[in-house]
């Protein structure tokens, strides 16, 4: 029997997580799926540090916009390194993200992009850092949770294949 688990069912237990960790009420609630509320909510905040999820082309941005926003309208600072595509602008300010609290670093290299998402992170000003195709490994990754507690931050890194977010163990 092997277990199939979708981008979008790590995005719900990433959800329920954070709604547990910040504690939205001062009463525990739990997130279901007749939750509405605490689901819209929570899209409006993501926690500080590192989460990768697998990246659905241009669509994997759609869920965020509430979270972008606030963070702009907080004047936070909303750093995206390398899309791999046109931004949608118009989309952006639809969304309400301000577009002067909003910054697009193009870096080519590996080592150029983890650069900037690092130093973005430890930024203050700086409320979240999005990156595309750049797998980290664990000690990168410490790097960057490090980095992201300093700055007190959220940095979401879209990977293209599902398969680079969980090692998958292959029986002998």
């Amino acid at each position: 029997m092997s277990l199939v688990i979708s981008p979008l069912h790590l995005l719900v237990c990433q959800l329920r997580q954070l709604v547990a960790r910040i504690n939205l009420k001062k009463t525990a609630q739990s997130l279901d799926s007749n939750n509405i509320h605490s689901l819209q909510t929570a899209l409006h905040m993501w926690p500080v540090g590192v989460t990768e999820v697998a990246a659905c082309g241009e669509q994997e941005l759609n869920g965020l916009w509430p979270f972008l926003a606030s963070m702009t309208r907080r004047r936070k600072w909303v750093v995206l390194v390398a899309p791999p595509y046109a931004l949608p602008m118009a989309r952006f300010h639809r969304a309400g993200v301000d577009p002067s609290r909003f910054m697009v670093v193009r870096a080519t290299s590996v080592e150029g992009k983890r650069w900037a998402v690092q130093q973005a992170l430890r930024s203050r000003d700086c409320g979240a850092v999005l990156f595309w195709s750049m797998p980290l490994e664990a000690s990168q990754r410490l790097r960057l949770e490090a980095a992201a507690l300093e700055g007190e931050a959220s940095c979401i890194g879209f990977i293209e294949s599902f398969n680079q977010l969980i090692p998958v163990h292959k029986a002998a």
